[in-house]
């Protein structure tokens, strides 16, 4: 089944085509979806993400609902924003910076949105070198989180280190990335750089760095997928797919269709008591053994 990642991505892409390029009509289309979609009760949610959408439904304008947090909720709208407008630098940083403090005011979790929008431009474009990507993905660096992180970055790409290696490099504990935003961006950014043009490789290496992995292996898995394309996909993955509403065709359709739209909410509802019970006996399970 697929997470919250991409019910964010699907919102995005629906207020992108909603809006027409107009941000003020963006902001609100996104606010809309925003608030029907905690509605449906989602099993996957971040505090911020819900504190902010409540904010919405009691009257908060979208400019002043978000909170002051670093979590990675931006980060599941930012590659669709980056893919939407590739090539258009001021309506990407535009959209980005609505999208994030929406949700989260805090200055880097914007930074970490730029860096994954603009990653994610660069990957749908021209191929470039990876030393003119990291020249362009550093002008968005402007936190000392990130400055710390993006010099790893350069430092474990010069040694070959793997996924693995990079993430342990800066997190609080071994074998964790943190839904702290500067850590998901970097990591994401890493693999990608490190496994590029490898879709499968560059998914599964920030799963088994542990931690927030759907929202770090939905991050990177966009721009990776944005390079590769749909052939570039796991097609095992993809056929393994089994969710409802949420389907591989309803994917598909989203993609290809100006007027496609959300799911009926009652249909949502139903979908996540189903998610919630399966997340749930998987977490039972593995307290049995063999554990």
């Amino acid at each position: 089944m697929v997470s919250d990642d991409t019910e964010h991505a699907v919102m995005t892409l629906l207020s992108l085509r909603e809006s027409d390029g107009d941000a003020g009509q963006f902001e609100k289309a996104l606010a809309r979806h925003l608030r029907w979609w905690l509605a449906a009760v989602p099993a996957g949610v971040g505090l911020a993400t819900a504190r902010s959408i409540l904010k919405l439904w009691i009257g908060f304008p979208p400019s002043s609902s978000g909170v002051v947090s670093a979590g990675n909720g931006p980060l599941m709208r930012a590659p669709v924003i980056g893919l939407f407008f590739n090539e258009d630098a001021e309506q990407r940083e535009r959209h980005i910076k609505i999208s994030t403090s929406m949700t989260h005011r805090d200055p880097r979790a914007v930074e970490a949105a730029l860096m994954i929008g603009e990653a994610t431009a660069i990957a749908a474009g021209p191929k470039e070198e990876e030393d003119q990507i990291l020249r362009r993905l550093e002008r968005h660096v402007t936190s000392d989180e990130m400055r710390l992180r993006f010099a790893k970055i350069r430092e474990h790409l010069a040694a070959r280190q793997s996924v693995n290696a990079f993430a342990d490099s800066f997190s609080r504990k071994a074998g964790f990335v943190s839904g702290f935003a500067p850590d998901t961006a970097a990591v994401a950014i890493y693999a990608w750089l490190h496994h590029r043009g490898d879709f499968t490789a560059t998914v599964e290496s920030v799963i088994r760095c542990g931690g927030d992995t759907d929202t770090v292996a939905f991050v990177a898995g966009s721009i990776a997928g944005a390079e590769v394309g749909i052939k570039g996909l796991n097609s095992s993955w993809l056929d393994a797919l089994s969710d409802y509403p949420l389907s591989v065709g309803f994917l598909k359709n989203m993609m290809e269709r100006e007027n496609a739209h959300f799911p009926f909410w009652p249909q949502l509802v139903f979908r996540n008591l189903v998610f919630l019970i399966i997340v749930l006996t998987h977490g039972f399970r593995r307290l049995l053994p063999p554990y």
